[in-house]
């Protein structure tokens, strides 16, 4: 597995965090575990009203947002807050 460096190592730090303890530390999903955010941005307001809290994984980056039904289709949607 790759080690991760972090800037403290040139502050005199002595351990190299891998990459499953990197999340931990930053509380992130590492972009290799799973997340609880929709595919998408219309999967992610499936069976939610206008307003709702969303977020949905593109690129392997998180976006949060509300669901919207913008012009001109209609179609409820995760846009970006």
């Amino acid at each position: 597995m790759k080690k991760l460096t972090l800037k403290a190592l040139n502050l005199g730090a002595r351990e190299l965090l891998n990459r499953e303890q990197l999340k931990n530390v930053l509380g992130g999903d590492g972009s290799s575990g799973s997340t609880d955010c929709a595919g998408d941005k219309v999967t992610a307001c499936d069976g939610k009203s206008t307003g709702t809290a969303c977020c949905f994984v593109y690129q392997q980056n998180v976006y949060y947002g509300t669901c919207q039904a913008n012009a001109p289709v209609y179609k409820m949607m995760c846009e970006e807050a």
